[in-house]
């Protein structure tokens, strides 16, 4: 896993925009609106899949330079007009999240375990108990819940959460993904952090929040929860607003 950038640069909320801008390029994103000053960010349009979309966050353009929020950081940056289009409020491609738009549980490598068993297995801090005789489906385990720090046995006290939500991430850029994208992000195994057993009604309570509406109860893991939820939301180049950038800026300045 990459380790989270510095966020000392163009760390600022700002009120939210209706608007938002469809890059049509590759296209970089400025410190100041101004060429000569240093690129923040470079957009590359086919590290999504389908239009690539960035909030906008003022109406008013400084020469000829829109401000934006950069994809996946808490940072602010220019980008030139004509390397985007605009539009009121949605891109017209945009389609209102639907769960059964991610697929999952499913089983990714056929060794009968679904993702979510995986994720029991993975995460158990002791021994795995299954049922039956092809150990496929977990029946009991040790687990320990990052967010409240209590400890389970029965896998049914546990769900597995996606640490930035199905719905955050569909809202912040992944309605433009295609149905494989959208699975594979369901079910990712790669980050080992992406995917988390949790207590499961602590899960409910977290829904679909973003840390500025939800942080871990236990206060000594809220570091380490807000940077996987910013890292994530950086590998997987899915937006930010103004709320969650804010909140995200506000726990990381007091972190060691």
């Amino acid at each position: 896993a990459r380790l989270l950038p510095a966020l000392g640069l163009l760390l600022l909320a700002l009120p939210a925009a209706a608007d938002v801008l469809h890059v049509k390029r590759d296209s970089d994103v400025y410190r100041e609106p101004d060429r000569n000053s240093d690129v923040v960010f470079a957009v590359r349009v086919q590290d999504r899949e389908g239009p690539y979309t960035i909030p906008l966050l003022e109406s008013a353009r400084v020469n000829g330079f829109y401000k934006v929020r950069v994809p996946g950081r808490p940072r602010l940056g220019w980008i030139y007009k004509t390397a985007v289009r605009r539009y009121a409020a949605n891109h017209p491609a945009f389609r209102a999240y639907d769960r059964k738009l991610y697929r999952h549980w499913i089983d990714a490598d056929s060794d009968c375990q679904k993702a979510r068993d995986e994720v029991l297995i993975r995460d158990s801090r002791g021994p795995v108990q299954f049922e039956g005789t092809q150990q496929c489906k977990v029946a009991a385990g040790l687990w320990l819940d990052p967010y409240t720090g209590e400890s389970f046995r029965d896998p049914g006290d546990i769900q597995i959460d996606h640490v930035v939500a199905l719905k955050n991430a569909h809202d912040s850029g992944a309605w433009a993904w295609t149905a494989a994208r959208r699975r594979e992000y369901a079910n990712y195994l790669e980050y080992d952090q992406h995917l988390l057993a949790v207590k499961g009604v602590e899960n409910n309570r977290k829904s679909d929040k973003g840390p500025d509406q939800y942080l871990p109860p236990l206060e000594s893991y809220r570091c380490q929860y807000v940077r996987l939820w910013v890292q994530i939301k950086e590998d997987w180049v899915l937006n930010m607003s103004d709320a969650e950038a804010a909140a995200v800026q506000k726990v990381l300045a007091s972190c060691p």
